[in-house]
């Protein structure tokens, strides 16, 4: 069996020359032939270069993974106990949801408590970032968790303030 997909995605608005003909060990059209126009992955790539690492169109779309991985979460069953109780008394008046703490420390020489053990993913330097960031930082501020900004924002701000390395100004930030 394989899990190699083809080498075309709405994601990168790629496609196959030959969708029904396609090799399943790299995903690549069974007859890849000198001077076609390149609309697969690979083709798109080799003229278009770093471009084709980024979903399309960029900056406006948020995507997620077309791949078929052979495990997942949904092959696991994860079979829980409602018996006794951790950390608090064993009464059933007192060991319930409420008074659960899950409360965590994070960071090494400067700790901050997030009231929940998670953190929001960054979105990365794109509209739909900066479209949702507001509703995101604010929800985020109201749960005491933290909320991770994105890679390259400030190289994004087109009226960042760069000088030696150092981050004079962003807007964006």
């Amino acid at each position: 069996m394989s899990f190699t997909k083809i080498n075309a995605s709405a994601a990168t608005l790629s496609k196959n020359r030959t969708e029904d003909s396609i090799s399943h060990i790299s995903g690549m059209c069974a007859t890849c032939v000198d001077g076609c126009i390149g609309m697969c992955e690979i083709g798109k790539s080799a003229y278009r270069g770093a471009e084709m690492i980024y979903p399309q169109p960029f900056g406006i779309i948020t995507t997620a993974s077309e791949k078929d991985y052979p495990v997942d979460y949904s092959h696991l069953t994860i079979l829980g106990t409602a018996i006794g109780a951790h950390g608090i008394e064993e009464d059933s008046d007192k060991a319930i949801f409420p008074n659960v703490n899950l409360e965590r420390p994070i960071g090494r020489e400067r700790e901050i408590t997030a009231s929940l053990p998670f953190v929001i993913a960054a979105m990365g330097s794109t509209k739909v970032a900066s479209i949702n960031w507001d509703g995101l930082a604010t929800g985020a501020a109201l749960s005491g968790v933290p909320m991770a900004i994105g890679e390259n924002v400030v190289g994004m701000d087109m009226q960042a303030e760069i000088r030696k390395g150092r981050v004079l100004k962003s807007p964006e930030l």
